[in-house]
């Protein structure tokens, strides 16, 4: 599945997303792998805080990717997409991705 993005930041903060989805990670438990606090992974996740570029490269390691990865945009696992729409915060701003 194709997503179409309007800027580098939503790009970024939803592959934090995915990746972490796609790993099973709960957001305490990415934020314990990176050794940030979790409310700062949550503000990067929900695109009010822009990590710097070593914090995206701890981050993509916990995530089990290489920092640039962050930046592309593949086609997403389907089944993954499912599971972060059934999640209540993540659901709007997926529907808003998924309709363009």
């Amino acid at each position: 599945m194709m997503l179409t993005f309007t800027n580098l930041k939503d790009l970024l903060t939803f592959n934090i997303k995915y990746y972490r989805y796609k790993n099973n990670l709960s957001q305490e438990k990415l934020a314990e792998l990176c050794h940030l606090s979790s409310r700062y992974l949550t503000d990067i996740e929900r695109g009010m805080h822009c990590p710097t570029i070593p914090k995206l490269e701890i981050i993509a390691k916990a995530l089990n990717v290489e920092a640039y990865v962050l930046f592309q945009n593949p086609k997403r696992d389907k089944n993954i997409i499912k599971k972060m729409q059934n999640t209540r915060q993540y659901n709007q701003k997926i529907k808003e991705l998924i309709a363009n």
